[in-house]
């Protein structure tokens, strides 16, 4: 459910208005309006300094600070600049490394020599060339018809040097190459350098590492500062810019403190109860159980504060799909004993979210002693005497079909409902009335058709009492599409809204199979495992349980691994398409966010 807000404006002397934003920074719990502002060069450059730091820190994060005290003072710029400078240098050096080994590849078959003494030899008149043939061209005899040295014999190519040779080419096939600038001795020397050189500067990085918590309170800082300045400049000066003016949003719950404060500190304010018109932050407050579905809801977008919050309407049916689509009694009994176990030594803040883990879980087991299946063996195959009498009970994939297709019809006319919900209290009971002709008319084709299951029952479907029934809901829909327009043109929008509704209904429904068919793929493919688990086991005894047990807990951890994200993203393309467009969502709010001091224990 949305919280209701209070709308301020208030109105401080341009000379008080810096206190009097310490103090609303102080207190904590006002929404200031910011918008139609654009961001200075002061707090593009605050930004700026906010990201690098904040690079930094997952930088650091990652790097072992060494067990050692600070003794260097240094500020969060200095620190900063120091950790850019050493990532660059540090990775000249990587490249500078790799250009040295592909250097020392085409170096290393000639070997070590000493590139001063070819120089001095050169000088005096005697030249040294370097060749390389292939092993199918190469003659062994020109050892002896020239004057050549074979350096080397690798991967099909002799390497070998001749001295002061001006004759003829040996063959048209040799290659004469470049004497090589340096040996490999050389090459070595300069990468060992290089790898010296990077183990200096990954020591300075862990030792940086130590002031993390420097850079964290200066990131803070800086937050506070861009948030001072920013709604700083959210106010709009009057009569001379000597009133500031300012508009904020105060819970409902918060609004009697708000006020105490204010009056206390003799500032001059008008607030009044949010419009549904207003554009008001949205903070959400639902019960135990929907407060642990907010973080999917605030996945996809924020309801205007004029709409309702689908969140505790959506909860219990993405609980069962999950179950739906996960199937196996066996792997929701992992989720619940893992997220219980877990509970026990998981920080706070974690804490709901194993809760709805538990609940999933449980969804599980629930749809899984349904169809009868654990980890992926069927109860039904097994012959478990003790559950002789219980076989009958459960679901084959005929029913599990049809509950799919149930559940997905079920959820669609809750959403109706919703929708009409919804436009019953943003604008009138008029506009409701077409959505609620639908839902009437939708409803009431399973009731009158099995109520005509019974020779003496007078309720057919499509008889008397049905034709009136669907009478009153036509003209409801034919002729309240948009109350207060023209009858012809409410016709028409009604015509073209039957044709959504006949194509987008079935369209919808039939979205909801993905339900069955995950639940029958997960339970499939644990089957799978567990044949391929003890149909390919070897009769030796102690590894036929060896491989058994390997089998069963790899094959059956990928399927919990896919079957856990598909029974995660399904429900959720359901729920933000299906059951938010037939509830008629239209999202766009802003999340409630106070003005207020960022501290290191909110981080």
């Amino acid at each position: 459910m949305i919280t209701p807000m209070y709308k301020y404006n208030f109105l401080v002397y341009h000379r008080d208005f810096d206190d009097f934003l310490l103090k609303l920074q102080d207190l904590g719990v006002v929404d200031i309006s910011m918008e139609n502002r654009n961001v200075d060069e002061d707090e593009k450059e605050i930004l700026a300094r906010i990201n690098r730091i904040v690079t930094a820190i997952k930088f650091l994060e990652g790097r072992k600070a060494p067990d050692e005290k600070i003794t260097l003072s240094l500020s969060a710029d200095e620190i900063v600049s120091r950790v850019e400078l050493l990532q660059r240098e540090r990775e000249q050096f990587e490249n500078a490394i790799k250009k040295a080994q592909k250097e020392l590849a085409e170096v290393e078959p000639w070997g070590n020599f000493d590139l001063k003494l070819l120089n001095s030899l050169a000088e005096k008149g005697i030249s040294i060339r370097f060749f390389i043939a292939p092993e199918k061209v190469f003659n062994e005899d020109w050892v002896n018809e020239y004057p050549i040295e074979i350096v080397n014999h690798t991967n099909g190519l002799y390497y070998f040097v001749m001295v002061n040779y001006t004759g003829e080419a040996i063959s048209p096939d040799v290659q004469e190459v470049r004497t090589p600038q340096f040996s490999v001795k050389q090459k070595d020397e300069e990468i060992h350098r290089y790898h010296n050189r990077i183990d200096e500067i990954n020591s300075e990085l862990d030792f940086l590492a130590l002031y993390i918590d420097l850079l964290k309170k200066e990131q803070i800082e800086l937050t506070n500062q861009l948030d001072f300045k920013m709604v700083k400049s959210s106010a709009i000066g009057e009569a001379g810019n000597t009133i500031m003016v300012l508009e904020g949003w105060v819970p409902e719950d918060l609004n009697e403190k708000v006020k105490e404060v204010l009056d206390a500190e003799s500032i001059i304010y008008i607030s009044s109860k949010a419009d549904k018109n207003d554009n008001a932050p949205i903070l959400l407050r639902n019960s135990k159980f929907a407060k642990l579905f907010e973080p999917i809801s605030k996945l996809f977008a924020f309801p205007t504060y004029a709409e309702l919050d689908l969140t505790p309407f959506f909860a219990p049916f993405f609980m069962l799909f999950f179950g739906f689509c996960f199937g196996d009694a066996g792997y929701g009994l992992i989720f619940v004993l893992g997220a219980t176990i877990y509970k026990f030594k998981a920080k706070p803040e974690f804490k709901p979210i194993l809760t709805l883990i538990q609940l999933l879980g449980l969804a599980t087991v629930l749809f899984g002693a349904l169809t009868g299946t654990v980890f992926g063996a069927s109860l039904v195959e097994l012959d478990i005497p003790a559950l002789k009498n219980f076989k009958s009970y459960f679901f084959d994939q005929d029913k599990m079909f049809k509950l799919s297709l149930i559940l997905g019809l079920v959820q669609i006319v809750f959403g109706m409902c919703v929708k009409a919900a919804n436009l019953w209290i943003q604008y009138s009971w008029k506009h409701a009335i077409s959505t609620i002709s639908w839902v009437i008319l939708i409803i009431s084709m399973p009731i009158f058709y099995f109520l005509g299951q019974n020779p003496d029952s007078s309720l057919k479907l499509f008889g008397n009492v049905h034709l009136i029934i669907l009478g009153v809901a036509g003209v409801g829909i034919m002729f309240f599409n948009s109350p207060g327009k023209n009858p012809l043109f409410n016709f028409g929008l009604g015509l073209w809204d039957t044709y959504n509704m006949a194509t987008g209904l079935l369209g919808d429904t039939l979205s909801y199979i993905r339900l069955f068919a995950l639940g029958l793929s997960s339970g499939i493919l644990g089957g799978v495992f567990n044949s391929l688990a003890f149909g390919m086991a070897p009769d030796t005894p102690v590894l036929k349980h060896i491989v058994i047990i390997l089998i069963l807990f790899i094959g059956h951890s990928i399927n919990i691994f896919m079957s856990a994200l598909g029974s995660l993203v399904h429900p959720m393309r359901l729920t933000f398409v299906e059951f938010y467009k037939n509830a008629g969502f239209t999202g766009g709010g802003r999340g409630y966010n106070p003005f207020r001091k960022n501290t290191a224990e909110a981080q």
